[in-house]
């Protein structure tokens, strides 16, 4: 059994983690770049296209790309929380453990779109202290609490965990469903992005999102990759309506990277409890600083998320 679940928790771990910090487009290109990117596009045959529309289908084919990737997410999730619940549910508590941080970042990535499946998201990932009155505790917070109890708390009966885990299996099932037709828009990915920062991610900069078991690094590098796709699909245009946000981002995206890089052991990260007080705050900072100006970018697209949506071809 020891065996069984190194190679699965291995295999977790490298698939949660090889795309961290890596996403689908450069978000390095200088503006003179952008600019003869353009140019380069005008003349093969663009010509007749104006700048507003040249701009509407930059943003068409991010919203493309995005759509993609949460589809991407959504499929990895589903098989890696039916493999995490099935673990659970047959009393397996070092495989679940093993693999409960590494499948929560596929989770974690789609979540600059949660106000489009806030039902679904509310039963998956609401930590006990945010539930309203009469509202049942279930997902995976749920889950992480008996996995990893404090002193004097009573596990959970076999009917209890059978009922979480066929209920975060089914819950994740009708995520990818709803997944598979979503489409959001620009001000849905930015306006999205700066909340999961300014929300979630400050929780797990300060250790409460996933306060059991530790694994705050993990959650905090999904929400960092999510955001950061959201922003290199947008950055060619922004950098036409505010080339210093754009530049700024890029700096805090590296700085937070850089930060979450110097916290692994290996392809994992350090339990949240492990990282120095020195490099907490400095993490915090970081957040908070990428939070803030995550939270002008939608302002500042206006002028370009207002162009009108190109007409399909023929």
């Amino acid at each position: 059994m020891k065996s069984r679940t190194s190679a699965l928790a291995a295999a977790a771990l490298i698939a949660a983690l090889a795309l961290s910090g890596c996403t689908a487009k450069t978000s390095q290109t200088s503006t003179s770049g952008d600019s003869g990117s353009s140019n380069s596009s005008n003349s093969s045959g663009s010509q007749a296209m104006t700048p507003q529309i040249s701009v509407a289908v930059e943003l068409s084919e991010s919203t493309s790309d995005l759509a993609y990737y949460l589809r991407q997410q959504a499929e990895q999730l589903d098989g890696g929380a039916a493999e995490f619940a099935a673990a659970y549910q047959a009393g397996d508590d070092d495989l679940a453990r093993s693999l409960y941080a590494p499948t929560r970042m596929f989770y974690n990535r789609m979540l600059v779109v949660s106000d489009s499946f806030a039902d679904l998201d509310a039963r998956l990932d609401t930590r006990q202290q945010d539930l309203t009155a009469g509202e049942a505790f279930t997902g995976w917070h749920a889950i992480e609490q008996d996995l990893y109890p404090v002193a004097g708390q009573a596990p959970y009966s076999a009917e209890q965990r059978t009922a979480l885990a066929t209920g975060l299996a089914a819950d994740t099932h009708a995520l990818v469903e709803q997944i598979n037709g979503l489409r959001p828009t620009v001000d849905q990915q930015t306006e999205g992005a700066a909340k999961l920062l300014q929300t979630r991610g400050v929780n797990a900069a300060n250790g409460a999102e996933d306060a059991a078991s530790s694994s705050d690094l993990y959650d905090l590098q999904g929400y960092v990759d999510g955001a950061q796709l959201v922003f290199e699909g947008i950055r060619v245009v922004l950098v036409t309506q505010d080339a210093a946000l754009a530049t700024t981002l890029d700096h805090e995206f590296g700085g937070i990277q850089d930060s979450l890089n110097a916290q692994r052991e290996g392809v994992a990260f350090k339990r949240y409890d492990k990282v120095s007080a020195d490099d907490l705050a400095s993490l915090k900072d970081k957040v908070s600083a990428l939070a803030a100006s995550l939270s002008q970018v939608t302002v500042t697209m206006a002028p370009a998320t207002a162009t009108p949506t190109p007409a399909p071809a023929g």
